[in-house]
């Protein structure tokens, strides 16, 4: 079996300072990627490890390629208040307009 299940953000470049893990997205995946996905946003996603031995036919040495070729992908965060856009806001928490005795209150499986 050969599942690799990755939490983290999406980043575009490589740099010194992130560990950098290349993905590959086909079919829904990849328009999924394309459509909802940008750098920032959190992700979990699960695929399979696939690791390429590259051999320099000049030099004679071999190199190595790694990446995850997707499986599923789902966001790992919530929107933030100022990406959300469809105007709607949780409801508040209603105080119950009349007092409940302190052995009824004691007795209630949720509150």
């Amino acid at each position: 079996m050969n599942t690799i299940v990755l939490i983290g953000r999406l980043a575009r470049n490589r740099t010194s300072k992130a560990f950098v893990v290349m993905i590959t997205a086909y079919g829904n995946n990849a328009e999924f990627v394309e459509k909802y996905l940008e750098k920032g946003i959190k992700i979990a996603l699960s695929g399979e490890l696939v690791i390429s031995q590259i051999k320099d036919e000049q030099t004679g040495t071999a190199s190595y390629h790694t990446e995850v070729i997707m499986d599923d992908v789902e966001f790992a965060e919530a929107k933030t208040k100022k990406e959300e856009s469809d105007g709607f806001q949780p409801a508040e928490k209603r105080k119950i307009p009349f007092d409940i005795p302190e052995e009824l209150e004691q007795e209630m499986p949720f509150r």
